[in-house]
């Protein structure tokens, strides 16, 4: 069903700066703040300088950029078209070494409707747009969208392990310590192996929503002017694959905090969420925040700042739902709490009103105790089967209710339209 194939890669220049190439790669471009960009940005060859744009975001002058680092060499593209195996070893919150392996090559566009490519997140219009203006000025793919499959035969498994033990490629380390290794895969029997594997898999987007209906977007304005109908370059998007087996992929919790609420409202909250939910008052956000990642049951957590409350809460119905949906802790505070209880409108979650979605416990305790918002909603993150069991129903689940970690980073592996034809 699906359609994975290898592909002629553009990647800086390893003979010129060799293997590390801490220097050159950054975070996807939505978790880039403004301090990292100007960090990232002291760096004239870093991949920021396309994939945030140039002077004033002006994607022309990205672009201009990216042929003159084709020109001289800074990037350069493979003889031959590859797989390429993505690991990252990082240290997982309870402390434990975790190893995370999937397979990067490119994926065919496939309309959501077909079933074979599944999202299972909510996506937003601006964004979309922005990536949209970078896609039209560089014609290809800079960043890569993050895909799960299911391997139950442990085949892709078992040749990512074997590939492993290789040298790596390309190396580098990001800023929260994840050591990242690029390795190629050109053996003919392997690179078939892989491209076979695929041939009856749905896939599932983990991360790139934007980005892979940004790629849909572009197909479709290069077909209205007369692009080729058949197997082409653009119906491919750049993607790393993992299996949703593999035993290091995590999911974080993305809390939701918000502000400029009424404080009549807030006020009112524990009393009114009483009628649904049995409450538990706790001594502080680390106790509060600890027994909602802690909870084997649905459950969630309620911190507002004035007056000073800290509440556990859990449904008082038992869970079970036949909508898999109505089962996830962000769907509860969206729908229970936020929608029904603090006046929040689909439009206001959409375009982000008064509402922030923070990754990691640590940074939204650091932003509440900062003042800026008045009370925040910890939530557990679903798990994969639960993901999976979601996005095959064609439902999608609220904005950031997943964050997988670590992130795919941008810079190590190109997919440029114009120095890669697509045979068919």
């Amino acid at each position: 069903m699906a359609t994975v194939i290898p592909f002629r890669a553009a990647h800086y220049n390893l003979d010129r700066y060799g293997r590390e190439i801490t220097r050159f790669v950054a975070p996807p471009y939505d978790v880039i703040d403004r301090a990292m960009e100007w960090k990232l940005k002291d760096d004239r060859l870093n991949i920021t300088h396309v994939t945030l744009g140039g002077e004033d975001d002006a994607y022309r002058v990205a672009a201009r950029r990216l042929q003159r680092w084709l020109e001289d060499e800074v990037l350069v593209c493979e003889s031959d078209e590859c797989f390429f195996v993505y690991e990252q070893t990082f240290t997982s919150p309870d402390g434990s070494p975790r190893i995370r392996s999937g397979i990067s090559g490119l994926v065919r566009l496939e309309d959501f409707s077909e079933g074979i490519v599944m999202p299972h997140e909510k996506t937003i219009p601006r964004h979309k747009a922005d990536r949209l203006e970078l896609m039209r000025a560089v014609s290809g793919d800079i960043e890569q969208i993050f895909l799960l499959y299911d391997d139950p035969t442990g085949k892709l498994e078992s040749l990512l392990a074997e590939t492993r033990k290789n040298d790596a490629e390309m190396v580098f380390t990001d800023i929260d310590g994840v050591r990242h290794r690029i390795l190629r895969i050109s053996d003919p029997a392997k690179v078939e192996t892989i491209r076979r594997s695929f041939e009856h898999a749905k896939l599932l987007i983990a991360d790139g929503h934007h980005r892979y209906e940004t790629a849909l977007a572009y197909r479709r304005e290069l077909r209205e002017k007369d692009c080729p109908q058949g197997v082409a370059a653009c119906d491919y998007v750049l993607a790393t694959l993992v299996s949703f087996r593999n035993p290091g992929l995590v999911v974080y919790p993305t809390h939701r905090l918000v502000q400029k609420v009424d404080p009549a409202l807030l006020r009112a909250l524990p009393k009114k969420l009483e009628h649904e939910f049995e409450l538990r008052k706790c001594d502080g956000a680390g106790e509060l925040a600890k027994a909602v990642e802690n909870s084997r049951i649905l459950a969630f957590g309620v911190w507002i700042l004035d007056p000073e409350t800290y509440i556990f809460a859990t449904p008082k119905e038992a869970r079970g739902s036949v909508n898999p949906i109505e089962d996830l802790s962000v769907w509860i505070v969206q729908e229970k709490v936020l929608k029904k209880l603090l006046g929040y409108s689909d439009n206001m979650l959409d375009t982000k009103v008064n509402i922030e979605y923070v990754k990691g416990t640590r940074p939204t305790r650091e932003l509440m105790e900062s003042g800026e918002f008045q009370a925040c909603f910890f939530v557990k993150p679903p798990s994969i089967d639960q993901v999976m069991a979601i996005a095959q129903t064609g439902q999608k689940m609220p904005h950031k209710s997943t964050y997988f970690y670590p992130k795919i980073w941008s810079g190590a592996l190109l997919y440029l339209f114009g120095t890669d034809p697509v045979k068919q």
